[in-house]
């Protein structure tokens, strides 16, 4: 008599267990990284705005505020923009925090640091 091979019905169940756990920690922590990822596209955008050489901390500021109003982007303000002149050209970057509600009592609080160098 040959042995069955194979998963059974509670491997399964266990198996889909993992699976929707991981999938709800992803639904939880990757739209902070998708804020993440835009105030880093902006902060190029910014460095690469026309005349930037030229440009002054308040144009420098005026574009990045605008950049943020374009997407929609409530968990960064444009106070929390450090604008950093160094003997190659600017440094932007910013620092925010993310609180994002887990499960129950449960949190995850997740620090992003962003920064753009000017070449």
């Amino acid at each position: 008599m040959k042995r069955q091979r194979g998963i059974t019905l509670g491997g399964v169940f266990i198996f889909m267990m993992f699976v929707g756990f991981g999938a709800y920690i992803a639904a939880r922590v990757l739209p902070a990284y998708m804020d993440y990822w835009t105030v880093q596209r902006i902060l190029q955008n910014v460095l690469e705005m026309p005349d930037f050489q030229d440009a002054k901390e308040g144009a420098i500021r005026t574009k990045f505020n605008k950049e943020l109003q374009i997407n929609n982007m409530k968990t960064v303000s444009n106070d929390d923009l450090i604008v950093e002149f160094v003997p190659n050209g600017v440094r932007l970057s910013v620092e925010f925090s993310i609180k994002q509600p887990f499960m129950g009592p449960v949190s995850l609080c997740m620090d992003f640091q962003a920064e753009a160098t000017s070449k």
